[in-house]
């Protein structure tokens, strides 16, 4: 049912404005790849989790020598999307939540040729200090990226707890940006971000994990997964380069990670180093990284040949549009391309 005591604020309302996020965190070029002679250049829009990382991999070690993909870093999916729309990238890294909105509202011919990992594990909510459960929430202030998978994981985790209906404010803001609301004590709860969350630990070491994936029954946990996403238009102008690409995710950044996870953790602190996170290490970067369920070439096209994908997307819908987060269900069919897959 829709939760009509729940009720939407803006960053602004909140913070006076003065946490705003920019939409790209960082300029393209932050890291250094493996020299090849490249035949295509994919402009890729990046979120800093782990998962996304793994595309990063793949240039760094030259895994597909036939491409030269161009980074831009955003902070979270919906100004992602809007890069894409607008041209600035061919393809982004992004949650699930996101397009889903954007497929409703027709913004595009979007594509989902492929999945990162499943992310449901590393969601977290955290409360000020002294909260003990979700219940605490009750007619609080909580930071959440609206639309987003952060607010999906809020919701079921309510739901989970028969609290869909507890009065609460959600303060629509980019996760860097709740993390600051929540620090500063303007918000009482946030949604973090698993690759920065730390700094929540670090500056309120009192803090109460409410919360955690990792940690919820499996039969009631999301599956949030994060997906490699196009463009109809895009994916059949470079559609050589995105086979090439998504068979070195599936295949060669998989088996690093599988078979030199030490490595890939060492890979993936130069990443977040290259992008101003000074003072990331093994112990931080290990279990996020290691948190995702991630899906070799095999595994990704039973994914779609199953169905999984769609299946759990139609699930996210229609939570969303009973929350009225989204207006209507979004064409799923046309959204879950194997275009890419049944090529590998």
């Amino acid at each position: 049912m829709p939760n009509s005591k729940t009720s939407y604020v803006t960053r602004r309302a909140v913070m006076g404005g003065g946490l705003a996020a920019s939409a790209a965190l960082a300029a393209p070029g932050f890291f250094v790849g493996k020299a090849h002679a490249a035949t295509e250049t994919l402009r890729v829009g990046i979120i800093p989790a782990y998962s996304f990382g793994l595309y990063w991999l793949i240039q760094d070690q030259g895994f597909a020598p036939g491409v030269e993909m161009e980074f831009s870093v955003f902070p979270s999916g919906p100004p992602a999307i809007e890069a894409m729309v607008g041209g600035s990238v061919d393809t982004i890294t992004v949650g699930s939540v996101p397009p889903l909105a954007a497929m409703f509202r027709k913004v595009a011919d979007f594509r989902e040729i492929s999945i990162c990992g499943d992310a449901s594990g590393l969601f977290q909510i955290v409360g000020q200090p002294g909260m003990s459960s979700l219940a605490d929430l009750e007619g609080k202030k909580i930071a959440v990226t609206s639309g987003s998978n952060f607010d999906f994981f809020l919701g079921v985790a309510l739901e989970n707890e028969g609290l869909g209906d507890m009065p609460l404010t959600r303060v629509n803001m980019e996760p860097i940006d709740g993390q600051s609301a929540f620090i500063a004590g303007a918000v009482d709860a946030t949604v973090p971000l698993a690759t920065s969350r730390k700094l929540i630990y670090d500056a309120l070491p009192e803090a109460s994990l409410l919360v955690e994936g990792a940690q919820m029954p499996i039969e009631k946990r999301p599956s949030i997964m994060d997906v490699f996403m196009t463009t109809q238009q895009s994916l059949d102008e470079k559609e050589a380069a995105y086979v090439e690409v998504v068979r070195a995710f599936h295949d060669q950044a998989v088996k690093m990670l599988r078979e030199d996870n030490a490595g890939t953790v060492e890979r993936m602190i130069a990443w977040q180093t290259g992008m101003g996170r000074a003072g990331v290490t093994a112990a931080d970067v290990e279990p996020l990284l290691n948190g995702y369920f991630y899906f070799d070439t095999a595994e990704i096209k039973d994914v779609y040949a199953q169905g999984l994908l769609t299946n759990a997307l139609r699930v996210q819908s229609e939570f969303l549009v009973a929350n009225e987060r989204i207006g209507g269900m979004p064409d799923l069919d046309a959204l879950v391309s194997d275009q890419i897959v049944k090529q590998l």
